[in-house]
């Protein structure tokens, strides 16, 4: 055509028409890579924390190599090994005591033992350290257990009252369960109890342990359980 000759009206409407079909088509394809683009940062986004939960998931179930440094119940020897961290004054540390002592019972005759380890919060429980210290120090006197189990079925008696208070109703439980006094009270002071007390909290915490009552079922960490029934659920498999 030639240049000089002016485009009629009809001329310039059908070519303003493709100038805007024109101009629609290259706004969708920038709107295209728009959306492939964020489809893809969406993409490599779920991905990448996909991978970090299956890999949490995956750590959370490979068996954890637990010290002996805690208190045995049950068989030495057993298949099933149950360890708990745990807080003589944590109400749930409580609710869970007659589980555990069900299971006890339970598997009397089985290949099943309980492993103990002392985790007090400290920051919540004011007289859990000091707890901990007294099941140690009735533990120097052979009655680890005993003073155990005492903690945890009148947790109501010393949880609430100042530490002084609790100090002398350990002492009073020492004096029920017939300890040498002497020697107990110079082991409530133990460096020796206390550095034990605090070896167990960091491994725990090393082995992601952030409250009370955390459980390992043969080394690997489990969600605790919500009956006695759930406990020989899981124990029940480990033993097959």
């Amino acid at each position: 055509m030639d240049q000089s000759t002016p485009l009629t009206k009809r001329e310039l409407k059908h070519l303003r028409r493709l100038e805007k079909l024109d101009q629609e088509k290259q706004a969708g394809s920038r709107n295209t890579i728009r959306w492939i683009m964020l489809g893809v940062g969406a993409f490599l986004f779920i991905a990448f924390f996909g991978s970090l939960i299956f890999l949490a998931k995956q750590s959370s179930q490979k068996p954890v190599a637990l010290s002996d440094n805690g208190w045995v119940r049950g068989e030495v020897s057993a298949k099933v090994t149950l360890s708990e961290f745990g807080d003589f004054q944590c109400p749930a540390c409580k609710t869970y005591y007659p589980m555990i002592q069900g299971l006890l019972v339970t598997y009397k005759d089985r290949s099943f033992r309980l492993i103990f380890k002392h985790f007090p919060l400290t920051s919540a429980h004011k007289n859990a350290f000091g707890a901990a210290m007294a099941a140690e120090a009735a533990g120097a006197q052979g009655k680890f257990f005993e003073m155990h189990d005492i903690l945890y079925e009148r947790q109501d008696e010393w949880a609430r009252v100042p530490v002084i208070e609790a100090q002398e109703r350990f002492i009073s439980y020492a004096a029920e369960l017939r300890l040498e006094q002497e020697k107990f009270l110079k082991d409530l002071a133990s460096k020796e109890f206390e550095e034990k007390i605090r070896a167990n909290q960091d491994e725990g915490i090393n082995n992601g342990v952030s409250g009370t009552p955390t459980f390992f079922l043969n080394g690997k960490i489990i969600q605790n359980p919500r009956s006695v029934d759930d406990f020989k659920k899981l124990i029940d498999e480990e033993l097959k």
